[in-house]
Order: structure tokens, then C-alpha cells, then sequence
């Protein structure tokens, strides 16, 4: 799987959060989805999109839900960049699919 499609699918996880969102949620949730919908390359940083631990938590929780695999070997400390996130979603699927 591409880096170009975990981020297709990092934007679908944000938009389809926002619309199960209570309304409080939904605010903070909608700028993250402007932040992601806008500039986000993988050289943007984690930092600059203003992603709390929460915020990455759930979007790991999400993104292993839809790819059907194991986030929890993931650090959120030694992420940086959305490049960063990008790649060890890419490292995991792709040892899924070496082991299928």
C-alpha cells in the first residue's frame, strides 16, 4: 500500500470521525479535517497539525480497524512527521501481507 493511499484513507478515518462526533468533538474535529484536507504532505509535521496524544490515539485505533492491523507496536514519541506516521502504517501492512 502507497504512502498516497494511508493518507486518502488518514483523511476518510478524520471525515468519517467528525460525522459520529458529538458536537463539542465535532468543532475540534472539523479543524483537524481542514488541517489534513488542506497542505498536509509527509513532510508536514505532526506538531504543526496540533494532534494531541488523544487525537493520534484514536486515529491509530481507527486506522487499524479499517487496514485490519496492529498499531500497537506504533510509538506516537518517535513519529514526527506525517511521512513518519505514513511509513509505519506502510511497514505494517505490508508485514500483513507478507504474512497472509
Amino acid at each position: 500500500m502507497s504512502q498516497e493511499e494511508i493518507l486518502s484513507i488518514l483523511r476518510e478515518v478524520v471525515t468519517e470521525r467528525i460525522a459520529k462526533a458529538s458536537p463539542g468533538d465535532a468543532q475540534e474535529l472539523s479543524k483537524l479535517r481542514t488541517i489534513v484536507n488542506k497542505d498536509v504532505t509527509p513532510d508536514s509535521p505532526l506538531s504543526a497539525l496540533g494532534w494531541d496524544s488523544l487525537q493520534m490515539t484514536w486515529l491509530l485505533v481507527a486506522i487499524e480497524e479499517r487496514l485490519d492491523i496492529d498499531t500497537s507496536s506504533v510509538s506516537l514519541f518517535d513519529l514526527y512527521s506525517v511521512g513518519d506516521f505514513l511509513s509505519e502504517i506502510q511497514l505494517l501492512t505490508a508485514d500483513k501481507k507478507m504474512k497472509a
